[in-house]
């Protein structure tokens, strides 16, 4: 179970890393993709503020300020200044090149490009409505900020330039370049495919590591493998160790259990004799020391200084009782007559 476990942890970190490293190489494709094409829109946007700032050095100074109507610029003047703008759009390689003016709220082309095809549809383009005009070329104009705008109409794609400009009379005009970036998206998707191109190459280029760690960690892996089943075998036959060793505590604690009841009951047999011992040395009486006897009577002298007969110092001193006999001795001065043999023999043979 936990190599199945430690299987799949190994599985998920080397997927996580994966899509890791996609996702890294990818967002590094999409941001120099991205980048790339910022240069590009940046040096076009450079190129068209130069074009469009240098409008007014091919007009006449005046120009603005007398193109006020359809009718205040003449024809000749028109396609001199046509000739101008339309050759300086072909050497720089933009599509159009134009100034507008705005009358009533509307805006009019006051000196465009016209290509030979455009020359071909009307005889002037000197004040021609711009109906389609950029919402943010009209904000340029009324806010007086350059602006650089993409859009389409229909002539084209274009990445175009508003360039708001004064004339010498303080009337205000919007000097524009327009630059077809169609050619430009064909770019960009190239140097997108470039960049995927370069992503799979890093991709493929790292198949070796992966190969090379998704082996180190599968070896690591299996001796870990070993390492648990190791374990597991050591685990099971520690627990037969404990069981043993447990069994053994518990027979060994009951025998000493059992020793140490037996030793109660002997320690408690040993007080009960004790008790019984010193109640029995209790009930004990000695005679000691010297003993006051008279020599001839032989009554014996107590603490107190009386004399009393020898068998009551006895009795009164021990435990001791007396019953009255003979001795031998005398039995024969008292009783001369009786024969004590023969009474001896008799009192022998009845016990």
């Amino acid at each position: 179970m936990i190599g199945k476990q430690k299987r799949g942890s190994y599985w998920l970190y080397l997927g996580f890393c994966l899509i890791f490293y996609v996702t890294v190489v990818l967002a590094y494709t999409s941001w120099s993709n991205h980048r790339h094409k910022q240069i590009i829109l940046t040096e076009i946007d450079q190129q068209l503020l130069l074009v469009a700032k240098g409008l007014k050095y091919m007009l006449a100074p005046d120009f603005h300020d007398r193109a006020i109507d359809k009718d205040s610029i003449s024809f000749a003047e028109e396609l001199r200044n046509r000739k101008a703008i339309t050759g300086y759009a072909d050497d720089t390689a933009f599509t159009y090149v134009y100034t507008l003016i705005e009358k009533d709220g509307k805006f009019y082309f006051s000196a465009p490009t016209v290509t030979e095809e455009e020359a071909k549809e009307r005889k002037s383009w000197y004040f021609y409505p711009y109906d389609d005009i950029p919402a943010d070329f009209i904000e340029a104009y009324r806010r007086k900020k350059t602006v650089f705008v993409n859009y389409s109409d229909q002539w084209g794609d274009f990445r175009s330039i508003a360039v708001p400009q004064t004339s010498p009379d303080g009337k205000t005009y919007l000097a524009c370049a327009d630059y077809q970036i169609t050619d430009m998206a064909a770019l960009i998707r190239h140097d997108l495919m470039i960049s995927i191109l370069t992503a799979v190459y890093f991709c493929l280029s790292s198949l070796p590591f992966i190969i090379f760690f998704r082996n180190f960690f599968r070896s690591y892996n299996d001796e870990l493998q070993e390492m648990n089943l190791e374990l597991t075998e050591y685990q099971e036959h520690l627990e037969e160790v404990v069981v043993e060793r447990t069994s053994k505590l518990q027979a060994a604690h009951d025998r000493l259990a059992d020793e140490l009841d037996e030793r109660r009951r002997i320690e408690a047999a040993l007080e009960e004799k004790k008790d019984k011992l010193e109640t029995t040395m209790a009930q004990v009486k000695t005679l000691s020391g010297f003993l006051p006897i008279c020599s001839s009577c032989k009554k014996i002298r107590d603490d107190k200084g009386y004399w009393k007969q020898i068998e009551t110092y006895v009795r009164d001193h021990s435990d001791a009782e007396f019953s009255h006999s003979v001795c031998p001795d005398c039995a024969k001065r008292l009783y001369p007559d009786l024969d004590l043999d023969i009474i001896h023999e008799k009192t022998t043979a009845n016990k």
